[in-house]
């Protein structure tokens, strides 16, 4: 904070009771302090921001050099809280999204991504080249505007920085052969073998 010409309460500039106003005497009520009219991107990071949840399809599993699909459903959101006897409302947008897959490779995008349709190109996606367990997650970038007693909207410093949950996924790699028989015919044709264990 640079340094305020007033009494510094918290992280928030407020202007001193002038004479008289300190609850001295006289019986007069304390001046109310000024309204906050900045809050700073260390404070908008400690806020109780509802973390991101990420899907993926499919759900759990995924193929190698197939796209697996990614999204989540994290939209605006608003905190409720009161400042030095004001009621503040705090609006959360999310801004980007940066995007873990498990495998050492990773994405940041703009958009939230959906679920595809069936045969359709994943918005997000990602194709694992190595079969093996993989954990990806998605931490989300938040801006911040605020406002006070229900005025104006006020921009907060920076940005805020929440993670979501993380998916396991098991990475499968698949052979394909052709061949003039199936396992009913020749149990030990390939793959029959290790389909009967």
């Amino acid at each position: 904070m640079p340094d305020c010409a007033t009494e510094d309460v918290g992280y928030l500039c407020v202007s001193e009771p002038g004479p008289g106003g300190g609850g001295g005497g006289g019986g007069e009520a304390p001046a109310r302090p000024d309204p906050p009219t900045r809050i700073p991107e260390s404070q908008f990071q400690n806020f109780d921001i509802p973390a991101p949840t990420i899907y993926a399809w499919p759900k759990d599993w995924a193929v190698v050099g197939k796209p697996t699909a990614f999204w989540t459903d994290i939209d605006v959101s608003y905190i409720d809280m009161t400042l030095l006897t004001y009621a503040v409302k705090v609006r959360v947008t999310p801004e980007r999204f940066s995007w873990d897959f498990g495998d050492g490779s990773g994405t940041t995008t703009t958009a939230k991504g959906a679920k595809p349709l069936a045969g359709g190109t994943p918005q997000i996606g990602h194709e694992y080249q190595k079969s093996g367990k993989v954990s990806a997650a998605m931490t989300a970038t938040f801006s911040g505007e605020f406002s006070v007693d229900g005025g104006p909207w006020l921009p907060i410093d920076g940005f805020a920085h929440v993670a979501s949950n993380t998916i396991g996924i098991d990475v499968y790699r698949y052979h394909r052969y052709l061949v003039d028989e199936n396992c009913y015919t020749n149990p030990r044709g390939p793959d029959c073998a290790q389909s009967a264990r």
